[in-house]
């Protein structure tokens, strides 16, 4: 038993014990409107899709009472900031004292640095949760109060700051955001929201770090790397609504609600899950786009998924490395180590398998089984709602509540496996501690 009381496995287990207990608590009475129960694996597909900060919803959210809405703004705001992390901070709470594997526990969740240099980190998640989505609450409220009133619009304000910090993508409307797209305070304040959950709590504690340092030190290496590839993709993400859409899924808006709209689009897919547009009317062009930039995802130690900008970021720069010549990957005057060279590929490799049989199944599934989705024109739908699930993303061209049972099992495992990391989740399944390392004569293999 010993070998299974290590961090990665006690992180998948605090997963686990999550969305078993979500799962219980939405089954029962009080969480839906009468004669609206849901079946166990609708409470297990939601319970994963909360606790995952995935967004994907099989019910409608006027099914839920206040009670039920509030429980699943419990569950993501767990899921989104990690369970352990708020473990840590209970046993601060009570006075107790984090053992050695506790500190490796909480660590290999967040942080990459020396246990002494996490302290200013669990400061920092704290300090910015509570700002963030206590500002972006505030926004929220004020920008629907003339359309709801006060009372009504401060809920709503909290569920959707908590939602978008965490890039759950859960709304309280069918339409997700789309009728407020042309509301600037709405929706600059979601992507706000989305922007600074998906960066992670490293780089903004390195930005306070540099900030209050009378020496300005320079951010490390983690933290430009994010930055550079995030603000890449946000404009790649521009440039790839703008071009596929123009003429399809943005026609008819003018002015402020198009660009707003072009905007948002270019940002959502980062694995929060909320939209102004409606997915299912977008080209086969501008689909397969956004299933990029969703297989992406969010930043390492952030509340988002996918296989993360880190790791696109430095399979980009040993591609630019290797084409140049260089034997070793170097960024900003330091040089990667081989081990995360070689983490970043198979992180990239496990990500791609696992959307690849998923997609795979569910088409299968759909086609034997007698679901509304086995023709060939179904396929899109289906890798769209698959790589979705998988970065924990949310967005769906409405497919979702149509999918047979099988297939929504399987995208409950793709949200588990997706939020706690196919590398994680390996480390869980085969840790058995130190291996000795074997040399043996080196012999080569064509490659391409």
């Amino acid at each position: 038993m010993r070998r299974w009381l290590n961090p990665p496995s006690a992180f998948v287990g605090s997963f686990l014990v999550m969305v078993i207990l979500g799962t219980l608590l939405l089954q029962l009475p009080g969480v839906t409107r009468p004669g609206r129960e849901l079946a166990w694996h609708e409470a297990l597909f939601t319970a994963t899709s909360a606790v995952c900060v995935t967004g994907l919803v099989v019910r409608s959210p006027d099914d839920f009472t206040v009670m039920g809405q509030t429980l699943i703004l419990g569950l993501f705001q767990m899921g989104g900031l990690g369970v352990l992390t708020f473990g840590f901070f209970l046993v601060l709470l009570l006075g107790g004292r984090m053992s050695f594997f506790g500190r490796g526990l909480v660590q290999s969740t967040l942080a990459q640095g020396p246990w002494e240099d996490f302290w200013p980190l669990l400061r920092m998640a704290t300090a910015v949760t509570v700002l963030v989505e206590g500002s972006g609450a505030v926004m929220l409220a004020a920008a629907w109060a003339p359309e709801m009133g006060w009372w009504k619009a401060s809920g709503w304000g909290i569920f959707h700051s908590v939602s978008a910090f965490c890039n759950a993508g859960f709304g309280l409307s069918s339409t997700s955001l789309a009728q407020w797209r042309g509301n600037l305070m709405v929706a600059g304040t979601v992507t706000v929201l989305i922007v600074v959950g998906g960066l992670g709590f490293l780089p903004l504690t390195d930005f306070y770090e540099r900030w209050r340092s009378p020496h300005r030190r320079p951010l490390t290496l983690h933290t430009r790397l994010v930055l550079v590839t995030t603000g890449v993709l946000i404009l790649l993400g521009l440039a790839g609504v703008y071009a596929f859409e123009w003429n399809v899924a943005l026609k008819g808006l003018h002015g402020t609600e198009r660009a707003a709209a072009v905007v948002f689009q270019a940002i959502t897919p980062r694995t929060a899950g909320f939209s102004t547009l409606d997915y299912g009317t977008f080209s086969a062009a501008g689909l397969l786009f956004t299933i990029m930039l969703m297989f992406v995802g969010a930043s390492p130690g952030s509340t988002g998924g996918g296989v993360k900008t880190t790791t696109l970021g430095v399979l980009a720069a040993a591609a630019f490395s290797r084409a140049r010549g260089h034997r070793r990957v170097n960024l900003w005057g330091r040089t990667l180590p081989e081990s995360q060279l070689a983490s970043a590929v198979t992180l990239m490799a496990l990500g791609i398998s696992l959307v690849l049989v998923a997609t795979l199944l569910v088409l299968h599934m759909e086609a034997e089984l007698g679901g509304t989705l086995g023709g060939d024109a179904a396929f899109l739908d289906v890798l769209f709602e698959v790589v979705s699930a998988f970065g924990t993303v949310g967005l769906s061209t409405g497919i979702t509540s149509t999918l047979l049972v099988p297939s929504r099992l399987v995208l409950v495992v793709l949200m588990f496996l997706g939020r706690v990391g196919p590398l994680t989740l390996g480390l869980a399944l085969s840790w058995r501690g130190p291996k000795a390392d074997w040399q043996y004569p080196e012999e080569s293999v064509m490659i391409g």
